[in-house]
């Protein structure tokens, strides 16, 4: 698994045997100095026995940044910053408030690594709904944190690419292509276009404009824009598919602007992932959840 080698790398032997004896079921792993790494599964998480000192908590960090902050000073002004092979790194420390923005980071205090995979078939069910008919479904889905979203989106627009669709993906956090350079690390599909580390809002209007998607694929919709740029791509004819957190479908419908796409026909169907890592519980149009 290339993207958990590639987090391994940057940790002290000893954590990284503990993470590849659980990578099956490991969904993220917290770093704190002076604290016990933390590995977090679906169904709870476990403190390794051993402290991480400052010292080792710097070098790691280090390590993922590549040893230089200045290179990713914009995206950790984001909060976060991705890995090659997906894995999304949240960051907290003391920052530099800017015009009630986070500016320059002066140090890290803590590191969220979350564990990308690739899991093909993932999102076969999914993407077989959405290409149902002939033409190409509009889809939410959604779940709790840390459940599998972003695996089953991708998986479902690589499928969906690779049956002949053109996709245009709007990957705001880096975790769905896993670009370097511009080039995705990650099967995305060989009719897959991705604008990456772009706010999805933006991203969303601009591809819709200038490369004409059958569909357009996004993560963690949920603010006004994000509701504007995804009911402006349905009506200029472009199928959505997008993720959300909410527990089930009633936490979703109390949302306000993902109520408002429900009910104003963004999406054809509403999948939930619950039960288990990536599981699909249920698939079901709209007007069957409400």
């Amino acid at each position: 698994m290339e993207a958990l080698e590639e987090i391994c790398a940057c940790l002290p032997e000893e954590i990284a045997c503990r993470v590849r004896a659980r990578a099956s079921a490991l969904t993220e792993l917290r770093l704190r100095p002076g604290g016990r790494p933390q590995m977090c599964f679906a169904e709870g998480d476990e403190l390794l026995e051993k402290p991480l000192t400052g010292a080792a908590f710097q070098k790691i960090a280090a390590r993922m940044l590549e040893f230089s902050l200045y290179a990713w000073e914009d995206e950790l002004r984001r909060g976060f910053f991705t890995l090659p092979g997906g894995s999304r790194v949240g960051v907290c420390g003391r920052y530099a408030v800017e015009e009630g923005r986070l500016g320059a980071i002066a140090y890290i205090s803590a590191l969220c690594v979350r564990v990308a995979r690739e899991v093909r078939g993932a999102g076969a069910a999914l993407a077989g709904a959405m290409l149902e008919g002939g033409g190409v479904k509009s889809a939410l889905l959604i779940s709790r944190p840390g459940m599998g979203k972003t695996t089953l989106l991708r998986d479902a627009a690589r499928l969906l690419s690779n049956a002949g669709r053109t996709v245009s993906l709007a990957d705001e956090r880096g975790e769905l292509a896993a670009c370097r350079a511009g080039v995705p690390t990650l099967d995305v599909g060989a009719r897959t276009d991705v604008m990456d580390m772009c706010p999805k809002h933006i991203a969303i209007a601009h591809m819709v404009r200038a490369l004409r998607p059958d569909v357009v694929v996004t993560d963690e919709v949920g603010d006004r824009r994000d509701a504007d740029a995804v009911l402006d791509a349905r009506r200029a004819g472009t199928a959505v598919l997008a993720s959300a957190h909410a527990a089930g479908f009633a936490e979703a419908a109390r949302r306000p602007a993902l109520r408002e796409m429900l009910e104003m026909g963004a999406f054809d169907m509403v999948a939930l992932i619950d039960g288990g890592l990536g599981r699909l519980a249920a698939l079901k149009p709209w007007e069957g959840c409400a």
